[in-house]
């Protein structure tokens, strides 16, 4: 996947309807259910056996930077918009990009003792996003990180997000992905459909890393 360079400011690759987004590469991302042997808890994988999850097939992403930030653009069938939760069993939709912080870093169980990863998670009842840092299931924190930034909005039951952050790296939390104009990296995706039962470990994902290169 290739992030383009634009001159552009934030605030017009926050919007989707800008000019620019509308001129980007769009790929098709395939996504398929987590496998059940990865929730979290014995009572979820008993509870999940032989009922649908992630069934989101597909999502379209698009990807820019302008040399300060990078904004990355993810498009979603929903058929419902699940926001602030008012019950204990509601669940939020969510959507998330994850990196390996090194190498061989695995994908499936968000890396590993040793090899983590970094995860950019967004939820529909949340003001901004936040920087996860996981090595394996079970071990995810949740960090607030001043440079993560979005912009969301659903209608025509499809989900429209830009998930944003400084490339500058400043006052980044212990574990951030480092991304600049010129580097190679590899990126994932994961969608959560709160009208589905979806959180944690139930969800939709791109179940291979692909290749993330950023233009200079």
């Amino acid at each position: 996947m290739r992030v383009g360079r634009v001159d552009a400011k934030d605030e017009e690759l926050l919007s989707p309807d800008s000019k620019a987004w509308q001129e980007a590469p769009v790929n098709e991302v395939v996504l398929s259910p987590a496998p059940l042997e990865m929730q979290p808890t014995e009572y979820i994988r008993v509870a999940r056996n032989g009922r649908p999850y992630g069934v989101l097939s597909s999502m379209k992403v698009s990807a820019l930077h302008n040399g300060d930030s990078v904004f990355f653009h993810l498009i979603w069938q929903d058929g419902s918009e699940d926001g602030p939760i008012k019950d204990i069993n509601q669940f939020a939709d969510a959507a998330a990009v994850m990196f390996p912080m090194v190498e061989d870093a695995p994908l499936i169980g968000m890396g590993i003792k040793g090899k983590p990863v970094n995860v950019w998670l967004w939820r529909a009842d949340w003001e901004r996003p936040k920087n996860v840092a996981a090595e394996g299931m079970g071990t995810t924190v949740r960090r607030d990180d001043p440079a993560l930034s979005s912009a969301a909005r659903h209608a025509n039951g499809q989900w429209d997000l830009i998930v944003a952050r400084s490339l500058n790296g400043k006052r980044a939390p212990q574990g951030t992905v480092a991304l600049a104009p010129g580097t190679v990296t590899k990126i994932a995706f994961a969608v959560w459909q709160g009208s589905e039962q979806e959180r944690a470990g139930l969800k939709a994902f791109s179940p291979d890393w692909q290749e993330l290169e950023l233009d200079a």
